[in-house]
């Protein structure tokens, strides 16, 4: 008795005339190639190694997602040029609010140096010199504590205007000079 092929046997050898249909073409080795295995149907070009990673679906909806952008770009007036705005006129309320400012303001007494100092000096009397030179208009720079060139002609011109030798040390003289000339800044 002739059995057919037995369908719970995958990898059992089937005899080639029961696997070939008898319209198919045979292969290399006289057999019909199983079409399941081919990654393309016969006659087709094979697909570039991208493609099976892009659903259509997906790019679809790219597609329809960007031009929904530049419809709504081109509605709002983005592409259009020259013109002028349009301008939206609202009623509003015009309202007068009076503010006071009391302005306080606090003279800062600035210190005379308490001793003599010439060019070459250096410390905390140096800076409360170069701040109380700033203070009157004389600035010597930024208040570093050095008594160097800058600080030598700010005294000099301070001196000057006070009617003093202008030597650019700070001595007796000076220092009274300056304690005068702070109290009525």
């Amino acid at each position: 008795m002739p059995r057919g092929p037995d369908p719970d046997n995958w990898f059992g050898d089937q005899d080639p005339d029961e696997r070939r249909p008898s319209d198919a073409p045979p292969d290399d080795t006289g057999t019909q190639a199983d079409d399941w295995l081919d990654d393309e149907p016969a006659g087709r070009e094979p697909r570039p190694s991208w493609t099976p990673t892009i659903d259509r679906r997906m790019v679809t909806i790219g597609i329809s997602l960007i031009a929904v952008l530049i419809a709504g770009l081109a509605a709002a007036g983005v592409f259009s040029s020259g013109g002028k705005p349009a301008t939206i006129s609202t009623p509003s309320l015009t309202t007068t609010a009076q503010t006071t400012t009391a302005k306080t303001t606090t003279a800062q007494h600035v210190p005379a140096p308490t001793t003599t100092l010439k060019p070459g000096d250096k410390g905390a009397q140096v800076a409360v010199l170069q701040g109380a030179l700033a203070k009157l208009g004389f600035s010597s720079g930024k208040a570093d504590g050095v008594y160097g060139p800058a600080t030598t002609n700010a005294v000099k011109r301070f001196q000057q205007s006070a009617g003093l030798t202008a030597d650019g040390i700070v001595g007796p003289a000076t220092l009274r000079a300056l304690g005068k000339a702070l109290n009525n800044a």
